[in-house]
């Protein structure tokens, strides 16, 4: 199975020892990251739907 590591400057920057998302066979498996407004810094307004989307 092959994997790739997956790092953005647009989200936040992993805190612990994990990455901010690994890819595996078209699937993305995000970690670490909260619904947070880029430009605001205030979590996202809304349900389930919504923070999704921004995470």
């Amino acid at each position: 199975m092959e994997f790739r590591t997956v790092t953005t400057s647009l989200a936040p920057q992993a805190i612990g020892p994990y990455s901010q998302a690994i890819e595996i066979e078209g699937m993305l498996y995000v970690s670490g990251q909260i619904p947070l407004h880029p430009e605001t810094g205030q979590m996202v307004e809304g349900g389930i739907v919504e923070q999704t989307k921004q995470v």
